[in-house]
């Protein structure tokens, strides 16, 4: 009896380390999915000359629409975030060190279009230049919280992962 009570003492522990590795999997995969439909969008406006659009649906959809020329638009890619996270703030989180802002899950200075020119700049609508950040997790599991921000002028993005106490590369 006591041997089978200290194995189930080791992996009642061991399932709790799991789940917390779990929880940072499903945070990465998620935040890979933005980052790589963001540089999609981004390399797409570059290699077409063309605007395109990255439009973020609640609660969890990205799709990149090119801009075409004279007028009209194309559907190059959708994406879904998996694993149940979708962007959200987790109370209590602070910003990113980059400090674009987090006073909603899509934070870009109040820009309803975001989207890439052929410069490679991150730009609103109006051709403004915009920061922003996206951020993403799971409800009930901030170690799921994940950030990325997107520096306009260069399109330099930046992912972040909560580590509890911390953002982290």
């Amino acid at each position: 009896m006591i041997v089978l009570g200290l194995i189930m003492a080791v992996l009642g522990i061991g399932m709790g380390g799991l789940n917390n590795a779990l929880d940072t999997v499903r945070g990465d995969a998620s935040l890979n999915i933005v980052l790589w439909q963001l540089k999609l969008a981004r390399e797409t406006a570059i290699n077409q000359r063309r605007s395109v659009e990255v439009r973020f649906t609640t609660p969890n959809f990205i799709s990149v629409v090119r801009h075409d020329i004279p007028e009209g638009t194309t559907l190059i890619s959708t994406a879904v975030l998996e694993n149940q996270t979708e962007f959200r703030l987790f109370n209590g989180l602070p910003d990113t060190p980059d400090g674009f802002g987090d006073t909603t899950a899509l934070d870009f200075g109040g820009a309803d279009t975001m989207m890439f020119n052929a410069d490679g700049e991150f730009t609103d609508g109006t051709g403004q230049i915009i920061n922003g950040t996206v951020f993403i997790g799971k409800s009930g599991a901030p170690l799921t919280a994940r950030a990325l921000t997107v520096f306009g002028p260069t399109s330099t993005l930046r992912s972040y992962r909560w580590n509890g106490a911390a953002w982290g590369h």
